[in-house]
């Protein structure tokens, strides 16, 4: 169970289940790219990365 919670509860979880979305709406409603496959890959990118990055940091806050 507790392998469970520490998945759901990861940067990755919380990249991939709300900052895609989010990036992928952001990008289409300002115009970056048009709706369909290169705003969701283009999300995906963003998304992925920042939460890659998050998850070997061990933290979303980046200023020390």
């Amino acid at each position: 169970m507790k392998i469970i919670i520490s998945i759901l509860f990861s940067p990755m979880a919380f990249a991939l289940g709300f900052l895609w979305p989010l990036f992928t709406q952001l990008i289409v409603a300002l115009q970056l790219a048009s709706s369909g496959w290169p705003a969701i890959l283009t999300g995906a990118v963003i998304a992925t990365s920042l939460g890659l990055l998050a998850q070997l940091r061990g933290s979303w806050v980046w200023i020390k």
